[in-house]
């Protein structure tokens, strides 16, 4: 079975030692393009995420840009997260997806901003449905963030009113708790792609910050991630603090 893999990429921070340095942006910024065009050749498809954690970082809409300029053909998603916009600026920020070629768009919460206030003033739920209402679904794909099970049913209903495109899930560990997800989403014909986090030594404290417990696929991640492409179209890869270990990783998926 091939699997249809969509690959994380966190665009470069802007602050270092809590300053702003020119050449240091630039430097990382060619980095970020060189690791994005080599993984580019073993996915279907790139995901940019947006200040992940609250830390400011490069603007993921200027990146496809660059991405695009330097032969990236890949389908590229970004993240909009909700944290640092009020309405006005989502709607913005879709605008110019759009106008860049960006081929779906992931709304989140995302987390408290470590500098400046937060304007977070609608939900995931309402953001999709105000943007389809204006149309915008027309024009882009729109995705929306998911828990890793099905639990609180409140949530989950207005999750499932707003109709986006695709569930995009939290990081997942339990096939049976994907199970259920599809069987929530399936009679609303809304696709579901799981995140998985490449287990390594690397990702281990992100894996704690968000409470992943990954024993049960740790030693053969890539049978794992053949059993949830099995229940879904596509996955979403992720391998925050390690791009080499994610790599590797799609490599075997590729070689198998």
């Amino acid at each position: 079975m091939e699997i249809k893999i969509i690959y994380e990429m966190n665009p470069p921070k802007v602050l270092y030692e809590n300053h702003y340095d020119n050449d240091t942006i630039k430097k990382n910024v060619d980095i970020f393009i060189s690791k994005t065009k080599r993984i580019s050749e073993f996915v279907d498809g790139i995901h940019l995420t947006d200040n992940v954690l609250g830390i400011p970082r490069v603007s993921s809409l200027m990146l496809v840009s660059m991405l695009k300029r330097n032969g990236i053909t890949k389908p590229i998603s970004c993240t909009c997260r909700l944290y640092d916009k009020n309405l006005i600026s989502v709607l913005q920020f879709v605008t110019e997806a759009i106008l860049c070629g960006v081929y779906s768009i992931l709304v989140l919460r995302g987390d408290d901003p470590i500098i400046g206030n937060k304007f977070f003033n609608i939900s995931p739920s309402r953001a999709i449905k105000t943007l389809s209402d204006h149309n915008f679904n027309n024009y882009i794909k729109l995705d929306l963030s998911f828990p890793n099970k099905v639990n609180d049913t409140m949530k989950i209903k207005n999750k499932l009113e707003a109709k986006p495109r695709a569930f995009v899930t939290q990081s997942i560990s339990n096939i049976d708790n994907l199970r259920d997800i599809v069987k929530v989403s399936a009679p609303y014909g809304i696709d579901v792609i799981p995140c998985i986090m490449c287990p390594s030594n690397r990702n281990e404290i992100s894996a704690q910050n968000i409470g992943l417990d990954w024993h049960s696929y740790k030693e053969r991640p890539e049978n794992f991630i053949r059993e949830a492409a099995s229940l879904t179209k596509k996955i979403l890869l992720c391998s925050p603090n390690s791009f080499e270990d994610g790599l590797h990783l799609v490599r075997k998926l590729r070689e198998a």
